[in-house]
């Protein structure tokens, strides 16, 4: 077993695991740790390093999660073997340096996942933080609950019933470091079932992709329609797992109709098939009344429920969730010892604690108000600059639109011509997994993280070099 001896830095603005991440990614990269070579447990690596189980917890997942290492119940963490022809730690690091100039250029962000100070009331969250150290701090000293705090679990339970018709009780919920965590966990008990197939949106989440490739699933590519996937072509598939996420699609922002998700929800019946709904942003919906979740319609247990609170808290929050369906969650009750907690019990009881008391959904309702102002600012400054050259769509919920452009130049030439004019954006391209010529370039423009006074320039200046 390899020794391990990262320079972690506590002075850095970088997190102690991220630090730890980069530097046994790189080790495996440089083949100084070799293929199929043991790791240091994690409890042998908090002694050695003198860090919390936590932080060495949160990097080896990331490290799971990318690739970079397997685990063996029972045995530990080892190096995955991969080529590293293409990939090497000077490469990596030039790619880091070349990432912070174009941050450094980046004058308006269309692309990024930030969220604005004003968004966010970190002296109210670093109350209920204190509340649970100064006053609860005895519940620090037992072991975290693997599948998640029980108070917390209570409280998502509360939530999702009354904000999305979900019905469920807290011990069919899992809690997690972030939704590819959690998806980690379900393709595991996927592949004991004997599937191994996912049928997937295309375009779609590229993360959630990703997993299910890392575990070897089939990725069957399902393109949208305007009222959700395209049903026959699922149909036509060997699939019995399908990945959506019907409330806002992302990226298209389409919304599934519930004629579609019935007949989804019949698929699966009839397939003995799953249905992952991702349930993405589905509290930030500008007009109209919200659609209840597709779970909320399952009466044959085949949703698996999908929630984060990373897009509507900070993304240094990493708390997402999972809700199992009875017959899937005695499988998980088999193996969960298996599994290790990546959430922070702290911060597990806080958020607990800061639903239980209404500061959530108070929160939700502020963040709802200040990103319908943004998305009715983008949408207008849209139509002044732009007119009738551009279609928007996926406006009504969110926190990205879509715009289809009429334009002699390709998706890639508007994005390089944008970051010259220091505009970061992004295209659907980036999400699809069929590759298509394009009859125009499509642009997906995010506004959670850009200042609102800064929207209607960004516009401006996208719609001079459009046109």
């Amino acid at each position: 077993m390899i020794d391990l001896v990262p320079n972690l830095d506590v002075t850095l603005d970088k997190p102690l695991y991220v630090q730890l991440y980069e530097y046994i990614r790189n080790e495996i990269i440089g083949e100084n740790i070799i293929q199929n070579e043991k790791l240091p447990s994690i409890r042998q690596l908090s002694g050695s390093l003198d860090i919390s189980k936590t932080t060495i917890e949160n990097a080896y997942q990331q490290l799971l999660v990318e690739g970079y290492l397997y685990s063996l119940p029972q045995k530990g963490y080892y190096a995955s073997a991969f080529d590293k022809t293409y990939v090497n730690s000077k490469k990596n690091e030039t790619e880091y340096v070349a990432e912070q100039k174009v941050k450094k250029m980046v004058k308006y962000d269309l692309k990024n996942e930030y969220v604005e100070e004003m968004n966010f009331d970190f002296n109210l969250w670093r109350k209920y933080m204190n509340r649970i150290l100064n006053y609860d701090y005895q519940k620090l000293y037992k072991s975290t609950d693997v599948q998640g705090e029980m108070e917390l679990r209570q409280e998502i339970v509360k939530y999702v019933r009354r904000s999305r018709g979900v019905t469920a009780d807290a011990s069919r919920v899992i809690i997690g470091g972030g939704v590819q965590y959690l998806l980690n966990i379900l393709s595991t008990l996927m592949k004991k079932i004997h599937i191994d197939e996912c049928a997937f949106e295309d375009p779609g989440f590229n993360r959630a992709k990703n997993i299910f490739m890392h575990n070897s699933f089939d990725i069957i590519p399902i393109p949208i329609k305007d009222d959700g996937i395209d049903l026959k072509v699922l149909k036509n598939s060997n699939s019995k797992l399908c990945y959506v996420s019907p409330s806002h699609q992302f990226p298209t922002g389409t919304v599934m109709s519930v004629d579609q998700r019935i007949k989804l929800l019949k698929w699966a019946s009839e397939n003995d098939g799953y249905i992952i709904e991702d349930d993405y942003n589905s509290e930030l919906r500008y007009y109209g009344k919200p659609i209840p979740s597709m779970q909320s319609f399952d009466k044959d247990g085949n949703v698996i429920y999908l929630g984060s609170f990373s897009t509507v808290l900070v993304p240094s929050i990493r708390i997402s969730y999972m809700i199992l369906p009875r017959k899937l969650i005695n499988l998980y009750n088999e193996s969960k010892n298996r599994y290790t907690q990546t959430t922070s019990k702290t911060e597990q009881l806080a958020l607990a604690l800061f639903m239980k008391e209404g500061m959530f959904e108070k929160h939700i309702r502020r963040l709802k108000k200040n990103y319908t102002k943004k998305n009715q600012i983008l949408i207008q400054a849209i139509k002044n600059y732009m007119g009738d050259k551009v279609q928007i769509g996926g406006m009504d919920s969110g926190l990205h639109m879509l715009i289809n452009v009429d334009t002699k130049l390709s998706e890639q030439e508007i994005i390089e011509k944008a970051l010259d004019r220091e505009i970061l954006i992004s295209g659907i391209s980036e999400y699809t997994i069929v590759k298509k010529i394009q009859k125009s370039p499509i642009l997906i423009l995010s506004y959670k993280g850009i200042e609102i006074d800064n929207i209607e320039k960004a516009v401006e200046s996208l719609s001079k070099i459009c046109f």
